[in-house]
């Protein structure tokens, strides 16, 4: 889940009454998926990502049906992403879909965005954006009012799990986390990670909601930390009064440990976040 928090607190979105709007009244379900854009799109702004706005001439959130009507209507079915976001420089494109609930997944063209995914490798990603409305008790959301917002990402990708290699405690896949730290080797954890694992941390706003995004992802750190001279301690320690298991990375170079933790599901690893630990 992703939540834009600056200074301890919610980042906070006003909405702008546009032609058609009445300051107060509930927002039409256009309005409220174009603001969720907006709002997605300023944070990631706010983090100084390299994103870009995609415009939807065309293309409207109430005009798209679904059932029989849609099936009338093919062209209705949204092709083109709201958001474009690249991971630090990464050549691959994160084609993020806004919408306010996960049903809307139906509004997407999912034929044309996996051959786009064959095509063009790209990442489609469904991003399902929740407001909060500070001037009433956070049911509705009110047009001119403001807003605290967060968003679940959900994979777009046509992905399936393999037979694990064997099935392996909470502690022991965070020591094939280490082990693949210290060998700065993929390929030891890949074969663990669900293809819905979702990768969160403190430094990124962005939430990577597959497998395949963040084995990418680690790919490149690696490649990184193997051409610089910047060792890294590994320590698996415990959470207190819990047989959780966590992961402790302390970089020298910056004087910083960070901590591992990861939620797992019949042996396989559903998410992982990394947070500075402050001993």
């Amino acid at each position: 889940m992703m939540r834009l928090i600056l200074n301890g607190e919610p980042y906070l979105y006003t909405h702008k009454c546009g032609d058609g709007d009445v300051k107060g009244n509930e927002m039409s379900p256009d309005t409220l998926q174009q603001f969720l854009v907006d709002t997605l799109y300023e944070s990631f702004v706010q983090c100084s990502s390299n994103v870009k706005k995609v415009g939807q001439e065309g293309w409207s959130y109430i005009g798209n049906a679904t059932g029989f009507i849609n099936s009338l209507f093919k062209s209705s079915l949204k092709k083109s992403p709201d958001i474009i976001y690249n991971m630090g420089g990464d050549d691959r494109e994160n084609w993020l879909f806004v919408m306010p609930r996960k049903e809307d997944v139906s509004r997407i063209d999912i034929k044309f965005v996996n051959k786009m995914v064959a095509k063009r490798n790209i990442l489609p990603v469904l991003v399902v954006g929740d407001l909060w409305c500070f001037e009433t008790d956070g049911q509705k959301n009110l047009c001119g009012s403001t807003f605290a917002a967060k968003y679940e990402t959900i994979s777009l990708l046509n992905e399936f799990n393999p037979v694990l290699p064997q099935i392996l405690s909470q502690p022991q896949l965070i020591q094939k986390i280490a082990e693949s730290w210290q060998k700065l080797d993929v390929s030891i954890i890949g074969p663990y990670l669900d293809k819905d694992f979702h990768y969160t941390s403190d430094a990124v706003f962005y939430e990577m909601s597959s497998r395949h995004e963040y084995m990418d992802y680690i790919k490149a750190k690696f490649h990184h930390l193997e051409n610089h001279s910047n060792p890294i301690e590994i320590q698996i320690a415990r959470i207190q009064g819990t047989d959780t298991a966590a992961l402790l990375l302390h970089q020298s170079a910056y004087n910083q440990t960070l901590s591992i933790t990861i939620t797992t599901e019949n042996g396989r690893i559903t998410s992982m976040r990394m947070s500075e630990y402050d001993a």
